[in-house]
């Protein structure tokens, strides 16, 4: 079983995003990575190292474990078993040290998701987050793993409703107060035309990765969801399929007005923030 002792070279490019709510990237980088930490957990496809004591019963792990039979059961999609690599570091410090010799451009952030020789490696800190942090960025993995290159509204929208654990009905704390004040003092409307032009991570705002989630929130929460598999297992048997922007016009009239109103019944404009 391969591990991170062996010294091997990352040929990457930056894949998908650097996340500005919760400072997360995904990405593919040049460089190399050096001796692995001695503590580690495997779990088909996961192969999960800490460099601190790292409990097998831990409750992140058990949530990170759970996260492959979740999207299988929404998506419909046979994951594939591809090994992924999770390094866990102890602290921000020791994570930093480590991005700024091999990422340094991503330097900075909680998580990273990088590509090497059909390989694949997922990089956090040990933090509150740590469970989100790794559920985000092993959607990425699984997604492009199993599926292939996803527009990058609806990847990172994805990977922003499975990093939710725990809260019902996967509503984001952050996301949902964000764009219901947005819409209420009339500075932000939904606009999937101009959400799916969006090509590169650097041209994605706060607001562009709330309201990614904002849309997969909605299509999985009200029945929807079939648009997204239909989608999914299209691009995974490599068949021509419509934009997903146009399968959603096509089922669903007056989206936009449909996802405003989506957003107001979900968080009416005299609620208090979700704790």
């Amino acid at each position: 079983m391969a591990c991170f002792k062996q010294l091997i070279e990352l040929r990457l490019a930056l894949l998908i995003s650097c996340c500005a709510l919760l400072s997360i990237g995904c990405a593919m980088w040049n460089n190399q990575v050096h001796d692995a930490p001695p503590a580690f957990v495997d779990d088909v496809p996961l192969h999960i190292e800490a460099d601190f004591d790292l409990q097998d019963d831990s409750q992140v792990l058990q949530e990170v474990r759970n996260l492959k039979m979740e999207l299988r059961d929404d998506l419909g999609i046979p994951f594939s078993n591809d090994k992924i690599h999770v390094r866990i570091f102890r602290d921000g410090t020791t994570f930093a040290e480590f991005t700024r010799q091999h990422f340094p451009q991503l330097n900075g952030r909680r998580a990273l998701f990088v590509v090497e020789r059909g390989e694949y490696y997922v990089y956090a800190i040990w933090s509150e987050s740590v469970l989100s942090d790794l559920r985000h960025e092993l959607t990425h993995a699984y997604l492009n793993s199993s599926v292939g290159t996803l527009p990058l509204w609806l990847d990172e929208g994805l990977a922003e409703y499975y990093e939710v654990a725990g809260v019902p009905g996967r509503l984001n704390r952050e996301h949902l107060p964000w764009l219901a004040d947005g819409m209420n003092r009339g500075q932000w409307q939904p606009d999937l035309e101009r959400l799916a032009t969006l090509a590169k991570p650097e041209q994605m705002t706060s607001t562009d990765y709330a309201e990614s989630w904002l849309w997969v929130h909605y299509l999985m929460q009200n029945q929807r969801s079939d648009i997204i598999r239909g989608y999914l297992v299209a691009r995974r048997d490599k068949q021509i399929v419509d934009p997903i922007p146009l399968a959603i016009r096509n089922t669903i009239p007056q989206a936009e007005l449909r996802l405003a109103s989506h957003v107001s019944a979900t968080y009416p404009a005299d609620k208090p923030r979700l704790p």
